[in-house]
């Protein structure tokens, strides 16, 4: 199990995502219909990245959000 957060996990892929795109900040807030200061506060932290939002924004970065789940441990649950 990682020390992060699910939601400080997404926030570090969505801004590694938004940084590898061609696009601002400025032009994701745009499109989105947030403000420029809204969005930076949710990719650092200042407010919470709703899975909403993270899957818009990654989507004009060229991405998908895929959620899964996994078992802890290897040993079946009786």
């Amino acid at each position: 199990m990682t020390d992060q957060s699910a939601e400080e996990q997404l926030r570090i892929h969505t801004r590694a995502a938004l940084e590898a795109s061609a696009l601002s900040q400025a032009e994701i807030a745009r499109q989105l219909g947030l403000s420029t200061k809204h969005l930076s506060m949710m990719l650092t932290g200042k407010s919470p990245l709703s899975l909403t939002w993270a899957e818009g924004i990654l989507g004009l970065c060229g991405h998908s959000l895929v959620i899964g789940t996994r078992p802890d441990s290897e040993e079946p649950q009786r």
